[in-house]
């Protein structure tokens, strides 16, 4: 499975100049649409479902009207209204926060209207204000529940995995399909996670080559009954560190998405003197940069979609955690 081949995920481009806000708001706006075609295009009972799940009885989702990026305010007088904020966490955030924005997403129907907040990331929080603000949305006659109903994009996961199972026996094709087509969408973003998990970076690896031998080099290290390991807690990657010691390897979703050796200290430079000997067992020689010669002399890196087999990489991994005696 390429990231691209899900139906949710956005394909962003060689954009240079996006900031990491712009980046988040895109990914922000793509999930509420991949949850909204989930409920918009499966079977109505999943709709049906979720309402109930919010704790909203005897609703009719019969001819329901899914809407992105409300600019208007709605027109119709539902007999159950309320504000739906989504979130990493059900934390509520007070104060002041900015006089502008619109909700993410709508579900409307004769009985029941539903004005939607989604944030992702667990450094973004629904706020208060914000959610009390897009009560301006429903139409003037509209009573709307005084509180906002807050929920988890973890809970939603579980929501519908349990709903996965119940569609499953009922055969039907399509919504299953969606369903897992959003959990893999999830994970692939890393929403509804408490942290970014393997998988996560797994899937970075575009090439399916590539995103096996990520696993089976993960796997092999784990496994090895000679190692004493530890996760690094690396933020851009997965790292392994020898216990007591510093981290020996990094499989990176950044430098063009590789395997980094970490081998001895900076001044021994056998980085370099080992990455000769990788390319010329794979046969293609690693493009490092000029600045790297001198900044990192100590790593050697691995192209995995260059690697024939897992054999001619083994001796490097073990000669990089050896090195941290």
């Amino acid at each position: 499975m390429s990231i691209y081949q899900n139906i949710f995920h956005y394909y962003r481009g060689q954009t240079k100049n996006s900031s990491e806000e712009t980046h988040i708001l895109q990914v922000e706006n793509n999930v509420t649409k991949a949850f909204l075609n989930v409920l918009q295009h499966s079977s109505p009972e999943l709709t049906t479902s979720f309402i109930k799940m919010l704790g909203i009885e005897g609703a009719y989702m019969e001819n329901c009207e899914y809407r992105y990026q409300l600019s208007s305010a709605l027109s119709n007088v539902s007999s159950i209204a309320a504000v739906v904020g989504i979130a990493e966490s059900n934390i509520l955030k007070a104060g002041a926060s900015k006089k502008y924005g619109i909700p993410d997403g709508a579900i409307i129907s004769d009985s029941v209207s539903l004005l939607i907040e989604n944030k992702i990331g667990f450094n973004s929080y629904l706020e208060q204000e914000q959610l009390n603000r897009h009560k301006k949305n429903f139409a003037n006659e509209q009573i709307v529940k005084n509180k906002p109903i807050i929920i988890t994009w973890k809970e939603i996961r579980n929501f519908f995995k349990k709903q996965s199972q119940c569609f499953e026996r009922k055969n039907d094709l399509v919504t299953c399909f969606l369903l897992f087509q959003f959990e893999e969408f999830c994970n692939i973003n890393s929403i509804g996670d408490k942290q970014k998990s393997k998988e996560y970076f797994f899937l970075k690896f575009e090439k399916s080559k590539a995103r096996e031998l990520a696993r089976k080099i993960d796997a092999y290290i784990w496994a090895n009954e000679e190692f004493n390991v530890v996760d690094a807690g690396t933020s851009n990657g997965i790292g392994y560190k020898r216990v007591g010691k510093t981290k020996f390897a990094t499989l990176t979703t950044a430098r063009q998405r590789c395997l980094i050796l970490h081998i001895g200290e900076k001044d021994l430079r056998l980085g370099l003197e080992i990455q000769d000997k990788i390319d010329k067992e794979i046969g293609i020689k690693y493009p490092r940069k000029d600045y790297e010669y001198t900044k990192y002399p100590h790593e050697a890196y691995i192209r995995l979609e260059w690697v024939k087999n897992f054999c001619q990489i083994e001796p490097y991994i073990n000669l990089a955690y050896k090195y941290r005696e």
